[in-house]
């Protein structure tokens, strides 16, 4: 049999081979995912990556080598509708192209136990939720290891209906389309994770009880991604090498670590849902609600002794402390806000993988915090007030990785 030729490592973070019904005879090319043979039964099967990486595995078919591909689910009753697994088979009862596509698994995570003197950060991916080591919950996942979570690539709105709650002028619903697949941070980025990769211990709550698990405050946009070329986005990708994403990217071989981008952001946060919190519900109320208590640490479940040594029950929370979303990510509501990588500037049109404005004054922040209201906790609400050197106690970050951008 023969692959088809020149389909290898076409598709960004994708790769995988393809053979036609009719294109049986001759010597197998060497090839990743090669789709193996048709076997008695008229199926075929093929070998899976093996790399150290567990990929997720899917098989596409079409009805010539350029597509358009389709997933066995919808190629009709006539065709098995399956999820592919390492050594799975799939039906070859008719003349067609099929194709195996590889994802990393749906999580990846990097251990920053070796602090600042590491020459490198191990990394993981887990294929399912299964398998990540301890669960997502685990107590170190919050403290000495990051956990990234896939966010699927697709269309979804954006903003705010007319009739929302607390709803701002700047954030109109509009249609907006993710092209690729991402990894979003399932916890905002905690006080001992900056002090293993930075060195240092920047934010104003230091009890030592619990400042391991509570979030990194007091970090500007600079102090991310830098004052140099990571000042440049959307125009250069760039951060600086001294700063906590060039670290990441050199030290875990991730060169696409980086914040969100505002677009990223809400759709990681809405995880699907259309309301005006994750949860699928509605506000109650502008101010005090009981909706927004259910997933954020706000204003009002936070205290009132907002003091260098209060303990967790008081402004920030040990991340983790709400209900997540649909996709496993927990504080996208409240606790603190979060950097994300755009200028603020108008946030209307229906385009594809939005980056902002071009120039700017401020830097877009996402989420609420431990001192916001429950208005300003939504999904939708835009904070953009003091520029990219702004640090103050309710500011941090979550990580955000964008394989092929």
């Amino acid at each position: 049999m023969k692959t088809m030729p020149g389909l290898a490592d076409v598709a960004r973070g994708f790769r995988f081979a393809v053979i036609t019904a009719s294109a049986l005879a001759g010597a197998a090319a060497a090839s990743d995912l090669l789709i193996q043979s048709f076997n008695s039964a008229g199926r075929l099967s093929f070998d899976a990556l093996n790399d150290g990486t567990n990929y997720n595995y899917r098989v596409e078919w079409a009805s010539t080598p350029s597509g358009p591909w389709s997933a066995f689910a919808g190629a009709g009753v006539w065709l098995d509708a399956i999820q592919a697994q390492p050594g799975s088979c799939v039906t070859g009862s008719v003349p067609m192209c099929y194709r195996v596509v590889a994802t990393r698994g749906d999580y990846l995570s990097v251990d920053l136990s070796g602090g600042t003197n590491a020459a490198f950060y191990p990394a993981e991916s887990y294929r399912t939720l299964a398998d990540v080591p301890g669960g997502p919950a685990a107590e170190s996942y919050k403290t000495t290891r990051l956990l990234l979570r896939l966010v699927p690539k697709g269309v979804f709105m954006m903003g705010s209906p007319e009739s929302e709650l607390g709803r701002s002028a700047d954030e109109p619903a509009h249609r907006v389309t993710l092209s690729h697949d991402f990894y979003m941070g399932v916890f905002e980025v905690t006080q001992r994770q900056w002090e293993l990769v930075m060195g240092d211990r920047p934010s104003f709550f230091t009890n030592g009880l619990y400042y391991a698990s509570r979030p990194v405050e007091q970090v500007s946009y600079e102090d991310i991604r830098g004052s140099g070329a990571g000042s440049l986005w959307p125009a250069g990708r760039g951060v600086d090498a001294d700063s906590f994403m060039g670290r990441l990217r050199a030290k875990a071989g991730w060169p696409e670590a980086d914040l969100p981008t505002e677009a990223q952001w809400e759709a990681a946060c809405r995880a699907g849902a259309v309301t005006a919190l994750n949860s699928g519900k509605n506000l109650a109320a502008a101010d005090e609600d009981p909706n927004t208590a259910e997933v954020a640490r706000y204003f009002f479940n936070s205290g009132s002794a907002y003091e260098p040594d209060c303990d967790a029950a008081t402004a920030t929370a040990r991340v983790g402390s709400y209900l997540p979303n649909a996709w496993g990510l927990y504080d996208m509501h409240g606790n603190i806000l979060e950097w994300c990588l755009d200028w603020y500037g108008d946030c209307s049109e229906e385009v594809a993988d939005p980056e902002g404005s071009a120039t700017g004054t401020g830097r877009v922040r996402r989420g609420g915090s431990w001192g916001s209201s429950a208005d300003g906790c939504r999904s939708a609400f835009r904070y953009a007030l003091f520029g990219p050197d702004y640090r103050n106690s309710s500011i941090g970050f979550r990580v955000a990785v964008t394989p092929g951008r």
